[in-house]
């Protein structure tokens, strides 16, 4: 949701965070702690959760291997030398796959989030649940990339109405930005 070398949270992060900030305490009501865990340093994540209005817990795994042990985080020297394996799929390296640069809303989401399209891309999205048993904790479950279409609330609502997704291109914002042309 947010690099260490990011000036703003990812937009489509920011969008499924905006949808299960509100349900935080229902789950931690029924013993399930919900926390999102990003890179960067936590004085950003801080910064931009107040700037979001968010209440949900968010730790930072700056300079841990947290994010790369479960496969959504990755070197630059993988990402362009390796190529990287993501949602259970071995992409190629970054140079030889140019139409990513256009196709899948990189750019435009990396340039929301201050940064380049290689940085952006090289953190990617992903959800894990743990359980704790007997002091002991074990790694239940994790889904990746649309795996997370249902935790985004919005897209919820939008395949329930009359013209349902009606997508064409990176249509939203974070939302204090709606408004700004």
């Amino acid at each position: 949701m947010f690099g260490p070398d990011y000036t703003a949270g990812c937009p489509a992060c920011s969008a499924i965070a905006d949808g299960f900030d509100g349900f935080v305490v229902h789950l931690a009501n029924h013993d399930v702690m919900l926390s999102a865990v990003s890179r960067a340093p936590l004085s950003k994540l801080q910064a931009y959760k107040r700037r979001m209005g968010w209440t949900f817990p968010w730790a930072s795994s700056h300079g841990s291997d947290f994010n790369f042990d479960f496969d959504v985080s990755f070197t630059e020297e993988q990402q362009r030398e390796q190529g990287i394996e993501y949602n259970y799929v071995r992409e190629a390296p970054l140079a030889e796959i140019p139409s990513r640069t256009t196709a899948d809303g990189s750019v435009t989401f990396a340039a929301m989030s201050g940064t380049d399209m290689a940085t952006y891309t090289r953190e990617r999205p992903g959800m894990s649940a743990f359980v704790l048993d007997n002091g002991v904790v074990y790694h239940a479950y994790s889904t990746y990339a649309r795996g997370l279409d249902g935790l985004w609330g919005m897209y919820q609502w939008l395949d329930r109405a009359p013209q349902g997704r009606n997508e064409t291109g990176v249509w939203w914002r974070r939302h204090d930005e709606y408004g700004q042309g």
